[in-house]
C-alpha cells in the first residue's frame, strides 16, 4: 500500500505516520492493518451529558490518536496540524480518503473512481463562489456518498468550527439523511450560517436567505461553540494541545444542540469495540468486549455494521473469547481461523492436545480452561492474516527470500571453509575435519538465530523455538535414522576412532545438527508457514508446502556439499545417478525431519534425531561397511 508523507506546515504539529506496520503486533511482519479502538489512558471516556450517549471515542492506534463515532465505526478521523497533502501525495493515500479544509493543498476534488475527495475552499478555486467545507460535506452526504462501504479516513489539520462541523456531518451521515423536521431546523441553519461566515464573512452571511431572527439566534449558538475555541486560543495552548481530543468535545456540544434523548432510543453499541479488520468479500471481523451474550452482541453490532458484519470476536473476560460467524453463507470458514489461531497462540502448545481454539462452523472459542495468550488486537490481525487473499507474487517473494538466506549462509560457510583450509589444518586430518564441522555449525547457528529474531519479531515459537509436544512424531524416527545412514546426515570424509578425535567430532556433529535444523526447519520453514497450511500436533497427516520446500533446499545443499566434503553413499552408480540418489535420500530425510517439527511444534526433537542419525552414520563409516 502506497504511503504519502505530507508537506509539513506546522512547526509544532505532531509527526505523522501514514499507515500501520504490516504484520502482527509487536512480533510478526506482514500486511495486516488493524483498526484498534482501545481508549488511551489519558483520554476522558465519561459521557459529557448523561442524557445523550457518548458516541465519540479516542482510539490510540499504532499511527497515533484517532477519533471514531460508535455509529460509524468504519470512519476514522485523523487531525494533525502538519497535514498539507499535495494532489500527488493525496493520490498515494489509501482509497476512501476525505481531506478537509486545507488538509489537501489543492483545489476541491471529487474522484469517485478512487474514492478521494478534497473538501476545500482555499486553493485552486474562486473562494467567493465556493461553499465552505461543512456545506460541501453536507452535499456529499445528501447526494448519497456510500460511507458505509469500506473503511474511510478523514484528514484535517486545524479543528476550527467549519472543519468540526464537516466531521460531524460525515460521522453522523446516517442520522443526517433521516433527520425529522425539528432536528433539521436545529442543525441545517447552523451549518448554512457557519458555512457562509467561514467562506465570506458575517456581512455576506446576513444574506444567506435565513430570516433575521434565525440569523441572530443561530449566531448566538455559533458564538457559544466559538467561545470554546477562543478560550483555548487565548490560553496560548491552541497549537500545543491535542486537536483530536478538543474535536471530540466540540462534537459532543453539537450533539446536544441537535439531538434529543429520544433520538437515541434505538442506539446500539457494545461496551468496548477494540477494532475491526477487513476479511474479504466486503466483510469485517469486529473484536469487542461486552458482558452480554454473543447473540445479543451480534444483534447490536448488526445495527451498526449492517451487511458488512462477517465475524465477531467477543471477549467475556481477559483471555477468553467467543468466535461467531455472522455471515453464514459468505464462504468464511471458521475452521481456517481456528487453524491460524492455534498456530499463532503461544498457549496452544499441544499439552494437552485439547487445549486449542475450536468449535463448529458458526461458533467457537478460545482454549479452555485457561484461555488464550493473545490480546484482542493480535486476534484481529490474525483474522486479517487468515482471510487475506494471497497473491502468487507474494508467495514467490517469501520463497525467494527464504532461498536467498539459505544461499547466503551457504556461501559464508563455504568461504569460511576455504579460508580455514588455506590457513589451518587440512580436512584429511580428523582433528581438522572436526573443526571444519564446528565452523560450519557456528555459522549456521549464528546466522539462523539472527535472521529468525529479525523475521519472527519475537514470535520465535512459530519457528520451532518451544518445548515439544505429542508423541505421534516418534513414528518417523526410523525414517530419519535410516535416511541419515544412507547419506541424509552430514559427516566429514576424515573420521577417526581415537578417543580424543572421536569426542571432538561428536561435539561438532551435535552443534551441526542444531545449526542445520535452525536454518532449514526453523528459519526457512518458519518464513513460509503463514502462507500455507501445515500439520499440527495430533492432527491429520499430510505433506505441507513449507516442509517440501525446506526439504528441497536441505537436499540441494547436502548434495552440493557431498561432492566436496562428505563421503558418498556406498552405491555403484555413475555420477548423475549418484547425485540423484544423494538428493533423494537427503530429501526424504528432510521431509521426515520437517514432519517431526510440525507435529511436535518444536525444533528440538529434529535436532536430537539428526544428531542420532549423524552418530549412526559415523558408526556405519567406522565399522568399515561404508
Amino acid at each position: 500500500m502506497s504511503k504519502a508523507e505530507p508537506t509539513k506546515t506546522g512547526a509544532k504539529g505532531k509527526a505523522f505516520s501514514s499507515g500501520l506496520s504490516e504484520g502482527l503486533p509487536r512480533r510478526l511482519a506482514g500486511p495486516l492493518p488493524f483498526r484498534s479502538s482501545e481508549p488511551p489512558s489519558d483520554a476522558p471516556i465519561e459521557a459529557p451529558d448523561d442524557s445523550l450517549p457518548d458516541r465519540y471515542e479516542l482510539r490510540d492506534r499504532e499511527d497515533g490518536l484517532v477519533l471514531y463515532c460508535r455509529e460509524a465505526p468504519g470512519i476514522s478521523v485523523r487531525i494533525d496540524r502538519s497535514f498539507s497533502f499535495t494532489e500527488q501525495e493525496a493520490r498515494k493515500l489509501p482509497e476512501h480518503t476525505i481531506l478537509l479544509d486545507g488538509a489537501g493543498a489543492f483545489g476541491p476534488l471529487v474522484d469517485d473512481a478512487r474514492h478521494l475527495y478534497n473538501l476545500d475552499h482555499h486553493e485552486g478555486c474562486q473562494r467567493a463562489f465556493t461553499l465552505a467545507t461543512c456545506e460541501q460535506a453536507l452535499i456529499l452526504v445528501l447526494k448519497g456518498l456510500e460511507l458505509d462501504l469500506g473503511d474511510w479516513t478523514l484528514y484535517a489539520n486545524e479543528p476550527d468550527l467549519d472543519t468540526v462541523f464537516a466531521i460531524w456531518v460525515l460521522l453522523n451521515h446516517r442520522r443526517v439523511r433521516a433527520l425529522d423536521d425539528d432536528a433539521r431546523d436545529r442543525i441545517i441553519p447552523l451549518l448554512r450560517l457557519e458555512g457562509s461566515i467561514d467562506a465570506n464573512g458575517f456581512e455576506i452571511a446576513e444574506f444567506s436567505g435565513l430570516p433575521q431572527d434565525w440569523v441572530r439566534s443561530q449566531k448566538e449558538r455559533l458564538d457559544a461553540l466559538h467561545q470554546k475555541e477562543l478560550d483555548v486560543k487565548r490560553s496560548g495552548v491552541w497549537t500545543e494541545g491535542d486537536p483530536v481530543e478538543y474535536t471530540r468535545g466540540v462534537l459532543a456540544e453539537i450533539d446536544r444542540m441537535v439531538y434529543l434523548p429520544t433520538d437515541f432510543d434505538d442506539f446500539a453499541s457494545v461496551e468496548l469495540e477494540y477494532g475491526h479488520v477487513d476479511i474479504g468479500q466486503a466483510k469485517v471481523a469486529v473484536v469487542c468486549r461486552d458482558p452480554g451474550g454473543i447473540y445479543d452482541v451480534e444483534k447490536r453490532l448488526r445495527k451498526v455494521w449492517g451487511d458488512r458484519l462477517g465475524l465477531i470476536v467477543l471477549e467475556k473476560e481477559a483471555g477468553h473469547f467467543t468466535l461467531r460467524r455472522a455471515a453464514s453463507l459468505s464462504g468464511i470458514a471458521l475452521a481456517d481461523a481456528y487453524s491460524k489461531l492455534n498456530l499463532l497462540d503461544p498457549v496452544v502448545d499441544g499439552r494437552p492436545p485439547a487445549k486449542r481454539w475450536g468449535g463448529s462452523d458458526d461458533i467457537g472459542g478460545s482454549p479452555r480452561p485457561m484461555g488464550s495468550g493473545l490480546t484482542p488486537r493480535e486476534i484481529g490481525k490474525i483474522l486479517k492474516l487468515t482471510y487475506r487473499r494471497i497473491k502468487p507474487v507474494q508467495r514467490l517473494q517469501k520463497v525467494a527470500t527464504a532461498g536467498l538466506w539459505t544461499v547466503v549462509l551457504s556461501l559464508v560457510a563455504g568461504v569460511s571453509l576455504v579460508s580455514w583450509r588455506f590457513f589451518g589444518s587440512p580436512s584429511a586430518d580428523p582433528q581438522g575435519a572436526a573443526i571444519e564441522i564446528g565452523l560450519v555449525a557456528l555459522i549456521c547457528i549464528l546466522g539462523a538465530v539472527a535472521l529468525t529474531r529479525q523475521h519472527s519479531r519475537g514470535w520465535t515459537w512459530l519457528y520451532g523455538w518451544r518445548s515439544p509436544s505429542g508423541r505421534d512424531w516418534l513414528l518417523l524416527v526410523p525414517v530419519v535414522l535410516g535416511g541419515s545412514v544412507a547419506g541424509g546426515a552430514w559427516l566429514p570424509t576424515a573420521v577417526s576412532s581415537e578417543g580424543g578425535d572421536l569426542a571432538k567430532l561428536m561435539v561438532a556433529l551435535a552443534a551441526l545438527a542444531l545449526g542445520l535444523e535452525l536454518v532449514f526447519r526453523g528459519l526457512v520453514h518458519g518464513m513460509l508457514l503463514l502462507d500455507w497450511p501445515i500439520q499440527g500436533s495430533g492432527e491429520r497427516w499430510f505433506l505441507s508446502w513449507p516442509n517440501a520446500f525446506a526439504a528441497g533446499l536441505y537436499a540441494a545443499v547436502t548434495t552440493a556439499v557431498a561432492h566436496v566434503w562428505l563421503p558418498a553413499p556406498p552405491l555403484p552408480l555413475g555420477p548423475w545417478l549418484l547425485g540423484i540418489s544423494m538428493f533423494s535420500v537427503a530429501f526424504v530425510t528432510g521431509l521426515a525431519l520437517g514432519a517431526v517439527r510440525e507435529r511436535s511444534l518444536s525444533l528440538w526433537p529434529g535436532v536430537g534425531l539428526l544428531f542420532l542419525g549423524s552418530l549412526a552414520r559415523l558408526a556405519f563409516e567406522l565399522s568399515g561397511v561404508g
